[in-house]
């Protein structure tokens, strides 16, 4: 991904992220985790700034993560430590004028889709939306403690400390725009990237192997089987195809062996030659070892 297209598809899923704070979290009330979770607490306990509390808790987690996970773990997170609560700022000044909507229910899963896809969009370039996220990826790496783990255990702390100030209707709808957070965001960072496991069994396997390699351009794999009811010797082959070959894939098959015995199981990632962004994961995934 070249320089400008990385930075524009950051700041855009920073605004994103923006908007769905000040046009839905803060006019609603909704409880929320992260760096917004610790300004609506401190907003509500110590009347601080909400944009402050938010510009402080980042700069602190940035220089947590430059002291404890090296320069290249900070440089993933700078453009969200520094534009996002400026972008924070500048939306906060004409999202007054955006109203769509009184229910607060149509409003909380609008929210959780915007976040999702702001963060989504962060996450898919390789870079991190900083603040909250960090301290649980410094306790992994000293600790080996579960990020994901610790991650929820601070959200939920932050949550149920909005809870004893927040009413049960805007308690619910915070949890929910979380959840629709976490959805969009997971469909975003596995868009287009989703892929078939496929495993097939049937004594035609080399006509088959021929359909994979010549006709759909595919790699496989050979398995040496042993049936279960007549203990015949035969080959499995495993292969892995996206979606669009999938349909070829199995009209070929069957149109070889109408009785072929076929297992088709969806993922949603595959490493290796002809199915990975080696330059991708490496920035995404090199920053640990800082």
């Amino acid at each position: 991904m070249h320089r400008f297209e990385f930075v524009i598809k950051i700041l855009i899923g920073l605004l994103l992220l923006a908007l769905s704070v000040n046009v839905f979290v803060l006019p609603f009330g909704f409880i929320s985790g992260g760096t917004t979770g610790l300004g609506l607490i401190g907003r509500h306990f110590w009347h601080w700034n909400f944009n402050m509390i938010v510009t402080g808790a980042n700069i602190v987690m940035f220089l947590v993560g430059l002291l404890f996970m090296g320069k290249k773990f900070a440089a993933t997170t700078l453009l969200a430590t520094f534009i996002y609560p400026l972008l924070l700022e500048v939306t906060s000044y004409f999202t007054d004028q955006i109203h769509l909507t009184n229910d607060p229910l149509i409003a909380c899963v609008m929210g959780g889709i915007l976040a999702g896809a702001g963060i989504g969009l962060v996450i898919q370039s390789g870079a991190s939306t900083g603040g909250m996220d960090i301290p649980p990826i410094v306790l992994n790496k000293f600790f080996h403690w579960p990020v994901a783990i610790v991650m929820n255990i601070c959200d939920l702390t932050e949550l149920l400390f909005q809870a004893t100030f927040s009413p049960i209707t805007k308690t619910v709808c915070g949890i929910i725009m979380l959840f629709t957070t976490t959805f969009i965001m997971n469909r975003i960072l596995t868009f287009g990237h989703t892929s078939y496991q496929v495993l097939l069994i049937s004594t035609q396997y080399e006509a088959i192997r021929n359909l994979l390699i010549h006709d759909l351009d595919k790699g496989l794999t050979l398995l040496k089987v042993e049936t279960g009811y007549h203990l015949d010797d035969s080959k499995a082959l495993l292969s892995v195809v996206n979606q669009k070959d999938l349909h070829s894939l199995r009209s070929g098959v069957y149109a070889i062996d109408p009785h072929a015995f076929m297992i088709v199981s969806k993922v949603t990632e595959v490493r290796g030659e002809n199915f990975t962004d080696w330059t991708k994961i490496n920035r995404t995934e090199r920053f640990l070892n800082s």
